[in-house]
């Protein structure tokens, strides 16, 4: 990223308050001295220990990590042993400007596609889509995400058997994922679908396996369904898209958890070629 694009995330960090992270210390910009071979003498604006609750501490340090003009958000441990993650490219959208890393690992053992597939199947994904900050709440998603990317990364490299859960977020960006997610949970649009739903058919079935909760569970499921938004999160706009009763599907728990287990979500169609297919 430019330079000016870090120096604004720069003032967002220093002015960090959250109730959910704690910055333990915080180096100045200008170049660094003592801190890493690797990140010493290197134009920075500024370096910062951040502590969340039931983590370790990270530093987060903004600089121009190969002295190019191109700034990186790089992650080290509390003890400055070595980098965990050089984030820098940056991907600029219609509505986001979003920072990139792909884990490419280059230990010297045979053992790095082992790694990969790990870091795959546990991450989610290769690569980590970062958006950058606009408010308070976006910045403690940021380093949430950070946080949460370095453990991963150190997992994958120690091939570690205690193995992290499969997490439930999405490269694209975590501010398009609450707001798809969001749209799912609007009580009126859901509301409104189930009304149309009961209108047109009298009940309310699974859209993609037909499973109708009145009938199995009987009057504690009348009335129950979840909704799923059809649209795809990349396609999602930030600036007040309005949502219609038609985004929405309406689905059984199980389905709906099916949709959403893959990077990138699943078509209502595939998940519904993929239970015919399946023996039941």
């Amino acid at each position: 990223m430019d330079h000016k694009t870090s120096q604004k995330l720069a003032r967002q960090i220093r002015t960090l308050n959250s109730p959910q992270y704690e910055t333990l210390k915080s180096l100045p910009s200008g170049p660094l001295s003592g801190f890493h071979q690797w990140a010493d003498d290197r134009p920075c604006d500024g370096a910062f220990l951040i502590k969340s609750k039931g983590d370790p501490a990270i530093w987060i340090l903004l600089v121009d990590w190969k002295r190019s003009g191109n700034y990186y958000v790089v992650v080290f441990p509390e003890s400055r042993s070595g980098p965990l993650c050089e984030v820098h490219e940056l991907i600029e959208g219609e509505e986001l400007l979003t920072l990139r890393w792909t884990y490419r690992p280059t230990k010297q053992d045979g053992k790095n596609q082992l790694r990969h597939a790990y870091f795959v199947e546990t991450y989610g994904s290769e690569a980590a889509e970062i958006s950058l900050p606009a408010t308070t709440q976006e910045l403690e998603d940021f380093i949430g995400e950070l946080i949460e990317l370095a453990e991963y990364r150190v997992r994958a490299d120690l091939l570690e058997h205690d193995r992290l859960p499969t997490r439930e977020g999405f490269p694209e960006g975590r501010l398009k994922q609450r707001l798809h997610c969001s749209r799912e949970r609007s009580p009126t649009l859901v509301r409104q679908a189930k009304e149309i739903a009961l209108k047109k058919h009298g009940y309310l079935r699974c859209a993609c396996c037909n499973f109708d909760f009145a009938s199995t569970y009987g009057e504690l499921g009348h009335g129950f369904i979840e909704a799923h938004h059809t649209k795809p999160v990349s396609s999602l706009k930030l600036d007040g898209e309005v949502t219609r009763v038609e985004d929405l599907a309406l689905v059984c728990a199980n389905c709906h958890r099916m949709l959403h287990r893959r990077r990138p979500w699943l078509g209502m169609n595939e998940l519904t070629r993929l239970l015919k297919k399946s023996p039941r």
